[in-house]
């Protein structure tokens, strides 16, 4: 019976097993091409994808890595678990991936057949310039992130956030009224 209860157990354990990376057998490098890639347990990749489980919560833990296939090879639980070296390699995917400048400001805001033209100014390494975008189906890309926090997500794809609402201008902020939810 012992030994049908320690199966049991043990086939489980294999089954909720999200597979996490042991760092000691990895190491992450950069190709000649700039890409980033991944020595695993006897495995050279020559080409991975990094993707956060929770971008917005926990930035930081639960990394997804994934081979040119996009075949999980396994997940970084938290990334202060890597070496510097190998953090800093991580961390410059993970940037490049989630680019993501703040909204300073929220210079005009126009509603035109089922798109909403945005004019910002964003900033981003300390730099401030202006972006032109279009956001489609406001109700999922304009949204807000807590209390506080707004994302918002381009026909391109790409993300903008405002770090406070409660900081930002008084205009950029009655501008964006209608379409906070």
């Amino acid at each position: 019976m012992e030994t049908a209860a320690k199966l049991a157990v043990s086939a489980l354990s294999d089954a909720i097993d999200i597979g996490i990376l042991d760092l000691e057998k990895a190491e992450f490098y950069i190709t000649e091409g700039g890409f980033t890639g991944l020595r695993y347990d006897g495995q050279d990749y020559s080409r991975i994808t990094l993707r956060r489980a929770l971008p917005v919560k926990y930035p930081d833990e639960y990394i997804s890595v994934a081979d040119k296939d996009n075949k999980e090879i396994g997940i970084i639980r938290s990334l202060s678990e890597l070496r510097k070296d190998q953090y800093e390699i991580v961390m410059a995917e993970l940037e490049n991936r989630y680019y993501c400048p703040t909204v300073q400001e929220v210079r005009s805001v126009k509603d035109k057949l089922g798109y909403v033209y945005l004019e910002l100014v964003l900033k981003r390494d300390d730099l401030l310039y202006k972006k032109n975008c279009a956001v489609k189906d406001v109700s999922k890309n304009i949204r807000m992130l807590d209390d506080e926090r707004l994302a918002i997500f381009d026909v391109d794809g790409n993300r903008y956030i405002i770090q406070s609402l409660s900081k930002l201008d008084k205009k950029s902020l009655k501008r964006l009224e209608p379409y906070l939810f």
